[in-house]
């Protein structure tokens, strides 16, 4: 959806996906391989998401009443349905992680709570919608990657890979609606390129942390957990997942840029196909 643009792609129509998950058991096994640093760093991306979610849709609905492009309105509401369902699945999702894994839910999802709830409460307008670009825009990187690369899921057990695919899509089909919300309400770019700047140095030190917590958590010990990060091939190296979103993030900066610059809809219609097919 690009009405000020004619010249981008027009996305995907939205929709609300829901499938019936079974993951309770498979949470609590090493699920990416066998492998347990893996396991735990795809873990710890879902801790922020519930708390996340409800900033964004907190955010987009600061603004819904100024949104005069019917068809940018329709989509933020798709896009309210889509992160509440995301929501409602990463709660059950990080609860069986920790009743499983001997997590401290409270504890692990605290800086992110904390965090995104004060933004809620005292921030700007501006700020919060601008970080809610910026992260939704991170998030699409990472859904690309983990549908158009499949190695990145190739060893995880299917009912977790599939719940992953299930997050990724609905990810990648509602890409641009804060951007647009942003661009046609508040439009300065050099303030959001400074917010994202901000947001990718913060997410990467998250991440790192809550890493590092659910390793202790699990009997751990310190001077391991860091080494373990810094040596990690999964995360680190040229091939690595931070070098590889990396590698999308320099383009956001373009003063002309707009998410559906790099047009990849045909990952919706193929992790569509690919989920009909698994739940039927």
């Amino acid at each position: 959806m690009n009405t000020a643009n004619p010249m981008l792609p027009v996305a995907s129509a939205m929709v609300v996906r829901r499938y019936p998950f079974d993951l309770q058991t498979t949470l609590g096994e090493d699920w990416f391989g066998g492998d347990r640093l893996r396991t735990i760093i795809a873990n710890a991306l879902s801790i922020p998401l519930p708390s996340g979610e409800r900033m964004f849709i907190r955010a987009l609905r600061q603004y819904f009443e100024a949104i005069e492009d019917p068809q940018l309105r329709e989509e933020v509401k798709i896009f309210f349905k889509q992160e509440s369902s995301h929501t409602q699945e990463h709660v059950k999702y990080n609860r069986w992680v920790c009743q499983h894994r001997g997590y401290d839910l409270a504890q692990v999802e605290a800086p992110y709570k904390d965090h995104n709830e004060y933004l809620c409460d005292f921030a700007e307008p501006r700020l919060l919608l601008a970080t809610t670009v910026c992260m939704e825009h991170l998030t699409a990187i990472v859904s690309h990657l983990l549908i158009s690369e499949p190695g990145w899921l190739s060893e995880a057990k299917p009912a977790v890979r599939d719940f992953w695919l299930w997050h990724s899509v609905e990810e990648i089909e509602h890409k641009a609606v804060a951007f647009d919300v942003y661009r046609q309400l508040v439009g300065d770019k050099s303030y959001l390129d400074e917010i994202m700047r901000r947001t990718v140095i913060q997410l990467a030190q998250n991440l790192r942390f809550t890493v590092c917590q659910m390793f202790l958590m699990e009997g751990g010990r310190p001077r391991d957990a860091r080494k373990w990060l810094d040596t990690s091939p999964f995360l680190q190296g040229e091939c690595g997942l931070l070098a590889a979103i990396n590698a999308h993030i320099e383009d956001f900066y373009r003063a002309d840029f707009h998410p559906w610059d790099h047009d990849n809809r045909h990952l919706i219609d193929l992790v569509s196909v690919h989920l009909n097919q698994a739940f039927a």
